[in-house]
């Protein structure tokens, strides 16, 4: 999309045209987003899928708060009640079944 398309999706106050060109920026530096160039205007497309960046997400919000160790972070959720018997069991049924 271009940027004048992504602007639509936003509620007002839009955000300035040169802020979601910074951004999309950074997405780009991170590997997030590709652009090609037409004209004078750049048109931007997605490098990863949803599924890829929810995986990316959780991986470094597992790395930075539970020391890279998801046990820890099911533990967590089962202690502050996040998560009841019944869930973790169907977890568990739901690696047994992978494996």
């Amino acid at each position: 999309m271009f940027i004048q398309d992504l602007l639509r999706y936003y509620p007002d106050p839009k955000p300035h045209h040169n802020t979601l060109a910074t951004q999309l920026g950074i997405l780009e530096e991170k590997g997030y987003v590709t652009r090609d160039k037409y004209a004078n205007a750049y048109r931007y497309h997605a490098v990863l899928s949803e599924h890829d960046i929810a995986d990316k997400a959780i991986s470094d919000v597992v790395k930075k708060f539970y020391g890279s160790s998801y046990t820890h972070m099911v533990s967590r959720f089962v202690k502050e009640e996040k998560m009841d018997l019944a869930e973790l069991k169907a977890l568990i049924k739901e690696i047994e079944n992978a494996q």
